[in-house]
């Protein structure tokens, strides 16, 4: 019995000395896992997918297989080195670029999407002068065709973009499908990298490592995902600055709160009026409203969170108008992120029959713990855009946006504009509308604001944000 145990044995430790199979040595090479790291990562960070997060996801996974491919290869000559420390700050400018996407803070500097593509081009450069050093120690012809043609792709793709000194985008199919095709064939040539050194025998020894490669990616997508969410949490608001509302700030305007009561004017939008809004409304001769409410959810329609919109059409003598467009939240609003109201007004483009003042102003206000506080918006313009829906196409828009966010915390969120107007010609109607616009859904990444998505064109249910539409119309002379 135990000679059969001894030659047992015998036997398994001769059948471990065998070599493997020449197909299990190449799966199992450095260079063969680190090559075929490199080509799928160069291949997922610049050919991507606009849709599902897919343009994020991908080159995400591309950046980590790249930083791991040439960390495997980073002893083996200097531009493969110099290839490893590229590949690092790719990744902290990628990482950076995801989290500046969570903020609603501007496109980031056009420097630093240049700095990108200057990343991106020195790595081709020194993986094609990487592989050809590599190919020369293991007594190859030094080529490298496929690295160098990559690397003169990304230079013609970057010259208009130095020439101009601005983003160049290219648009028509006719121009962007050669295009496409070429670079799937330097991606096909690359795929034949890992098979560059097989039956030459020389051996790729990989650098040592502290972190395991499954160690290394988890880190990774725990840093992106952190990041992504905290930046978002932290920066998902305009800056705002509140201050308490002055005791008494309308006093010596008595008079003027008493006619425009006695007029119709609603009392919650007389209290919020400014002292100098209110003085600018001596001398009214009617008050005209129109009121409606409007509710917003995340889910199917609910009267969960509950907007007043109150549009107030003043009269003053010489024909001259003051339009009020005011919002109250008479429940907790929700997602306090960003506010946009947008405004349609009276203008000699609408309505010939009137002459607009282009001065818009207003303030906000809110209550907490027995205080009334007041702060300006976070901008008030008129913006230039275009913008493209499915059923009226590109068209080019000119209105004016009043943007915002909400306090952290407050009760009876509200706030107003007013402009003014004058009727130059009898017959035609006034005629003013109010959008506004609040988000009512957390997934919102990359973060657009509300004025970007109202800009935008985008309808539906289904959508992030929500647009409330209100208006004030009727003719003067039958009003």
């Amino acid at each position: 019995m135990s000679d059969d145990r001894e030659f047992d044995r015998m036997l398994e430790d001769e059948l471990s000395a065998l070599p493997p199979p020449d197909g299990a040595v190449r799966e199992v090479t450095p260079w063969r896992r680190a090559m075929g790291r490199v080509v799928w990562g160069i291949g997922l960070t610049t050919v991507t997918v606009s849709a599902l997060w897919l343009d994020y996801i991908l080159p995400a996974v591309g950046t980590a297989l790249l930083v791991l491919g040439f960390r495997t290869l980073r002893r083996e000559n200097r531009w493969l080195t110099a290839c490893w420390a590229l590949s690092l700050w790719d990744a902290a400018l990628f990482f950076l670029g995801c989290v500046w996407d969570s903020t609603v803070w501007p496109d980031p500097p056009f420097a630093l999407g240049w700095a990108g593509r200057l990343i991106r081009l020195a790595l081709a450069f020194c993986l094609w002068r990487g592989v050809r050093a590599v190919r020369r120690a293991a007594g190859q012809p030094p080529k490298a065709g496929a690295a160098g043609a990559l690397t003169l792709f990304l230079a013609v793709l970057c010259l208009p973009t130095l020439l101009t000194g601005a983003e160049v985008r290219l648009t028509g199919l006719l121009l962007v499908l050669p295009i496409l095709v070429l670079y799937l064939c330097i991606l096909r040539c690359l795929a034949r990298l890992p098979a560059l050194l097989d039956g030459v025998g020389y051996t790729v020894h990989a650098a040592p490592v502290r972190l395991p490669d499954g160690a290394v990616k988890a880190l990774w997508a725990a840093a992106l995902v952190a990041g992504v969410l905290l930046a978002g949490a932290l920066f998902c608001r305009y800056p705002m600055e509140w201050a308490p509302v002055e005791a008494g700030e309308q006093a010596g305007l008595e008079e003027v709160r008493g006619d425009l009561l006695a007029l119709g004017m609603p009392e919650q939008v007389l209290d919020d009026l400014a002292p100098d809004d209110l003085a600018g409304l001596d001398g009214a001769l009617s008050v005209t409203v129109r009121a409606t409410e409007e509710f917003f959810s995340g889910a199917p329609m609910t009267r969960e969170e509950q907007l007043l919109l109150t549009n107030v059409a003043v009269e003053l003598p010489g024909g001259h108008w003051r339009i009020i467009h005011h919002f109250l939240w008479q429940t907790d609003p929700g997602l306090r992120t960003t506010e946009c109201v947008k405004l349609w007004p009276i203008t000699e483009e609408r309505l010939g029959g009137w002459r607009a003042e282009e001065e818009f102003t207003g303030r906000l206000l809110y209550d907490w713990q027995g205080t009334t506080y007041t702060g300006h918006y976070y901008r008030i313009s008129k913006e230039h855009y275009t913008s493209n829906t499915a059923f009226w196409g590109e068209t080019q828009n000119s209105d004016v946006f009043a943007v915002f966010s909400l306090p952290a915390r407050g009760e009876n969120c509200r706030g107003y504009l007013i402009y003014g107007a004058e009727l130059v010609e009898e017959g035609w109607l006034l005629n003013s509308w109010s959008n506004y616009t609040h988000q009512v859904r957390w997934l919102n990444y990359p973060a657009m604001t509300a004025m970007e998505f109202d800009m935008s064109g985008i309808w539906g249910s289904e959508c992030t944000f929500y647009t409330a539409q209100s208006a004030i119309q009727f003719l003067p002379q039958e009003e």
